[in-house]
């Protein structure tokens, strides 16, 4: 089983979702809550068929136009 890290969503603007193995870390960059996560991660982001995928989740788009996958959603939705 995976080492948890921990999900946030960030203070810019974009209100981008983030994924860090520190807590503290995540913490700080945090804009409200933190929640642990247990998917494939890196760069700071979900990864999704090995790619970070980097998702704003004020209008729940991908930058690169890829579908956001459910539990990704999930956890999204448990931040808000």
């Amino acid at each position: 089983m995976s080492q948890p890290a921990y999900a946030y969503i960030d203070r810019s603007v974009l209100h981008v979702f983030h994924v860090l193995a520190d807590y503290e870390a995540a913490c700080l960059h945090a804009r409200g809550r933190v929640v642990e996560y247990r998917g494939a991660h890196e760069y700071g982001y979900p990864l999704l068929d090995g790619e970070p995928l980097i998702v704003y989740t004020e209008t729940m788009k991908e930058k690169n136009k890829r579908s956001i996958p459910s539990y990704i959603c999930a956890a999204i939705d448990a931040l808000k």
